[in-house]
Formats: structure tokens, sequence, C-alpha cells
């Protein structure tokens, strides 16, 4: 398996150096955000499965420059008892600024720190190796509310090896002329990921976060309903080196 993964990176890289060599590539959407999309069209990819590696059996992760410093790993919501997600928004959600009338969460939780979300509340992540699960902490000032929400080792695992066990890292310059989005594909690195406890000791000294995204629907049927973004493991792009180990090639 591991030579046969090789393989494909080694077609992948060609592949990137076609397009590189088409220089600056009008993007496929309206923001900087279609990185990701703009090069997998380029490839002539099919569209994503969230459980599995974008590129035969290699994660693509995309990265434009002077953009925000974390990285998204993958995507997984709390999965201890059915609607915690719900429970959450409900709980802890705060006016939005768009629309007072309408609650939203968002928040970045480390493990190594406590972080102040809206106007009462606190968040902290607690690796807890006993229970093999990691708990999502909150307080109501310093009281401590729960110890009820949580990820369980065994689904982060299944995750984190199922979807990044190999991935590629590709770097782009972007641009903006007459409102019209530009890349330019500069670099592509390619890493192997060490091991599941490299990323529990990494969530544990606040290396990786996790990035909660719950809004609600503007619009339709739905107004006024919760609108789940998102939950995405981060990390620094500083810091991939610290999870993944990187691969060289003998050309």
């Amino acid at each position: 398996m591991k030579n046969e993964i090789y393989e494909e990176m080694k077609k992948l890289k060609l592949e990137f150096y076609k397009i590189q060599c088409k220089n600056w590539i009008k993007g496929n959407g309206s923001s900087f955000k279609s990185i990701g999309e703009t090069f997998e069209e380029l490839l002539h990819k099919s569209k994503d499965n969230d459980i599995l590696p974008d590129y035969n059996g290699i994660e693509l992760k995309t990265k434009a420059e002077k953009s925000q410093p974390y990285m998204g790993l993958f995507s997984m919501a709390l999965d201890n008892r059915p609607l915690r997600m719900k429970k959450l928004y409900e709980l802890c959600g705060y006016p939005s600024r768009k629309n007072k009338n309408y609650k939203v969460f968002y928040a970045k939780i480390f493990a190594n720190k406590k972080t102040n979300i809206g106007y009462r509340f606190s968040f902290q992540l607690n690796v807890n190796f006993e229970l093999k699960i990691i708990q999502l902490l909150i307080y109501d000032y310093h009281t401590l509310l729960n110890e009820d929400m949580s990820w369980s080792f065994a689904e982060l695992k299944n995750r984190l090896e199922h979807k990044l066990t190999y991935l590629a890292k590709i770097n782009a310059k972007k641009d903006k002329i007459d409102n019209q989005i530009y890349f330019k594909f500069t670099q592509i690195n390619f890493y192997k990921l060490k091991n599941f406890k490299t990323f529990l000791n990494l969530i544990d000294n606040g290396k990786i976060r996790v990035n909660i995204k719950l809004s609600f629907h503007e619009k339709g049927n739905l107004l006024g309903e919760i609108y789940d973004k998102g939950t995405t493991w981060e990390i620094k792009e500083d810091d991939i080196e610290k999870l993944f180990q990187k691969i060289i090639f003998k050309d």
C-alpha cells in the first residue's frame, strides 16, 4: 500500500507541475476561499467526500499566501449524544450582529487555556486519557456547568487516520483584478501522519484547537433555525511538521 501511495504522490506532483506552468489561473468562485475548489477542478476531480481523502488516498490542503495561519485538518462534531450541537447553541449562543433576534455561536477553543465566548461563558478542552474522550468544558463565570459534551478517542482516531494518513499541502499566490479572483500555484509538499497519540498531545498542549461555527438560516422556510457551519480541528501551518513527517522524493 505504501508504494502505491508514493506512486500516486508522484503522479500528483506531475499534475501539479502542469498546473503550475499555467501561471495565473482564474478562480472558480467570488472569494479567495475558492482556492481548493479551483485546484481540484484543475485536477478534474469529482466532488469531495468529507470522510475519505481527496485524491487517490491523499488529502489535499490548499493555502493562499497571507491567509489566516490555521489550517483545517478535518471536521467532526460532538459525538457522544444526539442533538449535542443544538444544545450547545441554545445554551451558549449569543445575539448575532446581523440580526439580534437570532443567535450565533462562533468559538475557537483550546485545551491549555480558557476562551471567553459571548457574555457569560468560557470554554476549554480537556483531553481525558482515562475515559478516552476529549471533553468540551463549559464554565459560567468560574462554575463548571457540564462534563457531558465530548469527542471519543475512537471516533477521532478513525476520522484522522482515514482522512489524513497522507497529505499534500499546496501553496498559492492570490490576486484580485476587476472583482475577479486569480491564483498562482507555487509549491506542493507531501506528508505522512505520525500517529494518533501525537495528535492528542498536540491538542493537550494547545497546538491543535477546535473551531465551532453555529449560526442561523437567514431566509426561507428555515429562517431563524440553527445552521451548523461545521466543527473543524485546526493546526497552525507553521506546526504542521509536529503532526506530520515530511516526505522527500528523490527526482
